[in-house]
């Protein structure tokens, strides 16, 4: 390259600074373009046409640009944490880990690459590794948002005292984000302190009135503490979640007018066990003269038919019937007004059909179904599903046959259960839900996990031992052994977060002391 050149290409490098510190991103752009024209090897402009490829959300170009770069000089870390993020902004997850390992090679203080590879870290459920690369990057730079995802790490490891410490640092230096001080507020659910929960959250929607999670958050911590009308008034705000949108159909909201002769169609929504654990307000719409047609998850048809007030099911995905109203079933307690005192709490609503009842293998004493674990996909399933080995006390109860209500046709932990600890598997008998509930009916109790049997078990009437986690699901409310909405459940919780201990060993006594008086 010629002085003459050199000169050029500097002159150029002022202008392209001068022209980004404006703002004049186009510009720039078009500057260092001109740089790389004379000098495809020139790093600083490969790095800066990167990084604003990366501002305009072009991922693959600034890929291009930091690969030259790097390749070029391999021993500056910022470029391999451009790398990295155009490798995420692609979806390469994996790779962009490994680009920014590579810069925490060249210098293991670098905080971005800290910062990012420790949320790359919490995405992926390693949650140890991401809260000691962010705290290494909040230490190095104090910076807000290193410092709450750091909480967010220790949160999710169920280190509840030390994140809610991280919660209100990040708070103190961001005092305009309500993000903190929503996070902060679940542990103070979590805690059983709705007082401090309840501020918190005001707190963040006072920063953010069209906050959904602050607004999704004081829904739950209302009904959990029993404020049923205030709750589901703010429950509302679910279908401004991700992935929540209100039903797809264009009939009218019933909004508490006259039923009478009309028909009116509760609108599916969330898991099998809401549209259980709903369906009973039937009765009520049935009694103000409405014929009454639920929505339903596929193969749960039959089952609801025999729901008192329900004139018809339809299936999720088929269409419609001709209807006057409509209205998400999760929405009637706010319609008709429902209380903690009003709660429609009579059982058994479902009921079995002769001709789907079953016969279990004969077995001496008790027979015993059992639920471990739900759903993997569900958002809070690592605060209630159980190691089936953690529940061995109980299966070791003598004068009590366990059958397992898993779905799931292959259960290895069954398996590898120890010598004379066993649960049989019932294979097809639990296979759809109208036949799980005929062999639900034929035990004489139902231990579970909160997932969709807990409702089925609680709907038909049946014995049921709920194990709940710390911070359970609003409907179980706070602290109760009972619940208003099936009187025959009864309520396990645990103490410490992700203990089980607590649950466990009163149900096995209780058990013992079930078994030796008989059904």
């Amino acid at each position: 390259m010629t002085e003459n050149s050199s000169d050029i290409i500097a002159g150029l490098m002022e202008d392209a600074e001068t022209a980004l510190a404006a703002g004049q991103i186009a510009k720039a752009l078009t500057l260092y373009q001109g740089i790389l024209a004379n000098d495809p090897d020139h790093v600083l402009a490969l790095r800066q046409a990167g990084a604003i490829m990366i501002h305009q959300n072009n991922a693959a170009a600034a890929l291009s640009f930091f690969e030259r770069a790097a390749r070029r000089d391999p021993a500056d870390p910022d470029l391999y944490h451009g790398l990295a993020t155009a490798l995420r902004l692609q979806g390469q997850t994996d790779q962009a880990m490994l680009a920014l390992q590579g810069a925490l090679r060249l210098d293991p203080s670098h905080p971005p690459a800290l910062f990012d590879l420790g949320v790359l870290k919490r995405l992926k459920g390693d949650y140890g590794t991401a809260e000691r690369l962010l705290h290494a990057a909040a230490s190095g730079t104090g910076q807000f948002e290193a410092i709450f995802q750091r909480a967010i790490a220790l949160f999710r490891q169920d280190r509840l005292p030390e994140a809610e410490r991280w919660f209100h640092w990040a708070g103190l230096i961001n005092p305009s984000d309500p993000r903190p001080f929503i996070n902060v507020a679940v542990i103070y659910r979590t805690w059983g302190h709705f007082d401090s929960a309840i501020k918190w959250l005001e707190k963040a929607i006072a920063l953010d009135p069209e906050s959904v999670e602050a607004h999704w958050n004081l829904a739950n911590v209302r009904l959990v503490r029993g404020d049923l009308p205030q709750g589901f008034q703010l429950y509302e705000w679910r279908f401004r979640r991700p992935g929540q949108s209100g039903p797809n159909t264009s009939l009218p909201r019933w909004a508490g007018e006259s039923l009478s002769g009309k028909t009116l169609i509760l609108m599916a929504e969330q898991g099998i066990g809401d549209v259980i654990h709903f369906a009973r307000f039937a009765k009520q719409l049935a009694a103000r003269g409405a014929r009454v047609v639920i929505q339903c998850h596929p193969g749960l048809e039959e089952l609801l038919a025999t729901v008192p007030g329900v004139s018809a099911t339809v299936a999720l995905g088929s269409p419609l019937p001709v209807a006057d109203f409509s209205l998400p079933i999760m929405s009637l307690p706010l319609i008709l007004g429902t209380t903690l005192e009003t709660i429609p709490g009579e059982v058994p609503y479902l009921s079995v059909t002769p001709a789907t009842r079953v016969g279990l293998p004969p077995s001496p004493g008790l027979k015993v179904g059992l639920v471990w674990r739900g759903n993997p996909r569900h958002e809070n399933d690592r605060f209630r599903s159980i190691p089936l080995a953690v529940l061995e006390p109980i299966l070791r109860v003598p004068g009590v046959t366990f059958y397992s209500l898993q779905v799931e046709q292959e259960l290895p932990e069954i398996r590898a259960l120890p010598t004379g600890v066993t649960v049989h598997e019932l294979g097809p008998l639990v296979a759809g839900f109208s036949s799980t509930a005929a062999v639900v009916k034929a035990l004489d109790l139902v231990i579970t996990v909160d997932t969709a049997m807990a409702h089925l078990s609680g709907a038909l009437g049946q014995k049921t031992w709920v194990m709940l986690g710390r911070g359970n699901d609003w409907r179980w409310l706070h602290l109760r052994s009972d619940s208003p909405w099936y009187p025959t459940v009864r309520l396990f919780r645990q103490g410490p977060p992700r203990d089980w201990g607590p649950v466990v060993k009163p149900i096995a006594h209780e058990l013992q002391k079930l078994a030796s008086s008989g059904p």
